[in-house]
């Protein structure tokens, strides 16, 4: 943890009692300052003599260094040599991987690219949270095995700052934001969405739902409008009641400033939603509706 990631709705007495742990405790970068060498022989001075072969033996096995160096110091008595020692085995760990075990990928450091692509977010700076994450998608899908076919199972060993059951919708929206500017990001948003469904098992019917309906509007951004339709056909027969597939599909002609305000078509779409007798959520479709109408009646 640096200064910078004190978060900012922090009451002011908090954030300063975080800061003097900071000062006075270990973080990231006093480590990184660290030799290879210094960080081994402040570990054996703490009760825990590993070796860089170790190391990299023990790293072969986890896919965390935090969760490594829990092991360390599960079988090992610590002997501190100050206030805030107890933190220094997992973050040495956390630092050492990346310079040891160069060719696998921790948890850690998929969390941090995660992190560094919601600072990106935050400076207003979106494709380069995409190209960010997209980084951190291709690792995770490393870690992907046949125990942690689920999103579930992943979070359950990944344990970041941010879920990844929540971390892979916000990717998907924000290469939809992305390609607003760079109709790239929309390539990138189908293949990123078909690749997702394709790793996962037992994925939430509104989650999938979600999902296919991105592709299918990422191809109407591009302009294959026939393979949008079709991508919104093949939801819509896969979950006739589920009303957000009419009503993304319906937006496409009317709602937004390039749309081609073709309000017959995007009534047409809400209607067949409202002719299935237990449409979920008909209070949505009504609603839209009536905003076609009424938008539709203002144009003239």
């Amino acid at each position: 943890m640096t200064k910078r990631d004190i978060p900012p709705w922090m009451t002011d007495e908090l954030a300063e009692r975080l800061r003097r742990r900071l000062d006075a405790g270990w973080t990231f970068e006093k480590i990184e300052a660290m030799s290879a060498e210094a960080i081994f022989a402040k570990l054996k001075r703490l009760g825990i003599p590993i070796t860089p072969k170790r190391f990299r033996q023990d790293a072969a096995r986890f896919d965390s260094a935090e969760r490594m160096a829990d092991g360390w110091t599960a079988r090992r008595r610590l002997r501190p040599e100050g206030p805030y020692d107890e933190d220094f085995p997992w973050m040495a760990a956390i630092v050492l991987w990346k310079r040891l075990v160069p060719d696998r990928v921790s948890f850690e450091q998929i969390d941090e690219r995660m992190q560094q692509g919601y600072r990106l977010l935050e400076e207003g700076r979106t494709a380069e949270a995409c190209d960010a994450w997209w980084q951190a998608w291709e690792w995770l899908k490393e870690k992907v095995t046949p125990k942690r076919k689920t999103i579930e199972a992943l979070d359950a060993d990944f344990r970041g700052t941010q879920m990844v059951f929540n971390w892979c919708q916000d990717f998907e929206m924000e290469l939809g934001n992305a390609g607003l500017d760079d109709p790239a990001c929309y390539r990138r948003r189908i293949r990123y969405c078909r690749a997702f469904l394709e790793t996962f098992e037992d994925i939430e019917a509104s989650m999938r739902d979600d999902f296919l309906a991105a592709e299918a509007e990422s191809y109407w951004q591009l302009g294959e409008v026939e393979t949008a339709e079709g991508c919104f056909e093949a939801l819509i027969a896969e979950h006739p009641d589920w009303p957000w597939g009419y009503v993304q599909w319906s937006d496409l002609y009317w709602l937004f400033d390039d749309s081609p305000k073709d309000y017959a078509r995007g009534e047409a779409i809400l209607q067949r939603a409202l002719a299935r007798a237990n449409l979920e959520e008909r209070e949505v479709v009504l609603d839209r509706l009536e905003k076609l109408r009424a938008e539709r009646d203002a144009a003239g």
